[in-house]
């Protein structure tokens, strides 16, 4: 396992802790418990995706019990730690999911773009295929083609999801003073276009 994935899982962490401040329906929970899961992931030993996921399953749980054990700590709501723990099941899901296809994987066919581009190429295994949207807690649309105006989909992508990266676009936009291409990514089964700007990858 790489540094790159060890960003992904402290990018779960900040998604959930986001989803927690963002519910007015929950107690926001003491910043302490999601720091005390990012200081998990920094002490861990690189290994085997899966069997890092699993040590991290257990982590939250150990993260849960100190916490409810803490007299000095106001314990957190048990929905917070089986949010992380859903996460961290999709998360090694899309993982396994991502080992099986990329070996046979065709390569999406477009009138936009010939080969991956460059950047592909250079970025560890990980970065090439999963990234955290950025969209500053809105929602993102994906479109049916790399154009701003082609239609899009029904679905949204909510801020900080995690996402497959199939396919970059040969065309760019002008946005915000710089240029940006488009993203062909995969939202749990649901495919689309949306902009390389929304998209973190570290």
């Amino acid at each position: 396992m790489n540094l790159p994935f060890f960003s992904i899982l402290k990018e779960v962490i900040k998604s959930v802790k986001n989803k927690n401040q963002a519910d007015p329906n929950v107690k926001t929970a003491d910043p302490s418990v999601f720091d005390q899961l990012e200081k998990r992931v920094d002490n861990s030993k690189p290994a085997e995706t899966e069997v890092f996921i699993e040590e991290m399953k257990r982590n939250v749980d150990h993260v849960q019990r100190e916490n409810r054990d803490n007299p000095n700590v106001e314990t957190a709501d048990r929905s917070i730690f089986e949010n992380m723990q859903k996460e961290l099941e999709a998360l090694k899901a899309k993982m396994a999911q991502q080992n099986n296809t990329t070996a046979s994987a065709p390569a999406a066919s477009s009138t936009y773009t010939n080969e991956p581009a460059p950047e592909v190429k250079r970025t560890p295994a990980v970065e090439q295929t999963l990234a955290m949207t950025n969209s500053g807690g809105g929602s993102l649309s994906m479109r049916t083609q790399p154009d701003m105006g082609a239609a899009t989909l029904d679905t949204r992508v909510a801020d900080s999801s995690l996402v497959k990266v199939i396919q970059y676009s040969d065309n760019s936009i002008h946005l915000d003073g710089k240029n940006t291409r488009f993203v062909k990514v995969d939202v749990n089964g649901q495919v689309g276009w949306i902009l390389e700007s929304y998209l973190n990858f570290n």
